[in-house]
């Protein structure tokens, strides 16, 4: 069952509840590590075309927003978004190949330093949550904390698009997600996310970022040690 968020309220739904209420959308968008859910909100109103999935283990997180979506249309609210209490690491088999784009806008804690140092459980986390084909969009730096800094983000090597191609492209790839293009953004393209942690940093100088290009791939899992069977095709985080 999947736990969706509705300002004070939750609700358990099932899989075929959520593809019921995206069938009449052009496809399904996640936005994973959502946070206070602002960026998918306003995300979804902008494109009342398509459906969009926020995802974040902190369900208090996303209380204000998730109450904003639920009102009716003409208050506010978003029939085409659903916010969704789950982690990377632990994805359910409900939301398994739920999402035809993917977005992470400014992650931190776990789910930064999963993506920063190719963990696997958190490379195969996003592969879960996306199908084949699937667009996934990172957006990534390793200095958006002050003082002091949390457990998380101690010791990160610096994020630039040398270490994306130099560290990140095998151990991606591994999980099903081929990086097409890495580069930095500037201050001004930081600013326009319109995420809250964009708007903070816009305060002042924005650290560097960095843009991740991907797309989820099938992959041909490796044989195990000492194993004489031959590759077996598999879907990404199965």
């Amino acid at each position: 069952m999947i736990v969706v968020v509705h300002g004070k309220l939750t609700e358990e739904i099932t899989r075929a509840q959520v593809e019921q209420r995206s069938a009449p959308y052009a496809g399904v968008r996640v936005d994973l590590g959502a946070g206070d859910g602002a960026w998918a909100y306003r995300y979804a109103q902008s494109h009342p075309d398509r459906f969009v999935v926020a995802i974040d283990p902190v369900r208090e997180n996303m209380r204000e927003y998730s109450a904003r979506a639920a009102r009716k249309p003409e208050r506010g609210g978003l029939p085409n978004m659903l916010y969704v209490v789950a982690s990377v690491e632990h994805i359910l088999d409900d939301l398994r190949e739920i999402a035809d784009e993917l977005y992470i806008t400014l992650p931190w804690g776990s789910l930064m330093r999963g993506l920063i140092l190719a963990e696997p459980q958190v490379l195969d986390g996003v592969a879960a949550l996306t199908r084949p084909g699937a667009a996934v969009h990172l957006v990534l730096n390793t200095r958006i904390f002050e003082d002091p800094v949390p457990i998380e983000a101690r010791d990160l090597p610096e994020l630039t698009p040398a270490y994306v191609n130099e560290q990140l492209r095998e151990p991606y790839e591994r999980s099903a997600l081929h990086i097409e293009a890495t580069r930095e953004l500037n201050a001004d393209e930081v600013a326009a996310l319109n995420t809250t942690w964009a708007k903070r940093l816009s305060h002042r100088h924005p650290p560097p970022s960095v843009l991740i290009e991907a797309r989820r791939v099938q992959r041909t899992m490796p044989l195990d040690p000492g194993s004489s069977s031959p590759p077996v095709e598999e879907r990404a985080g199965e």
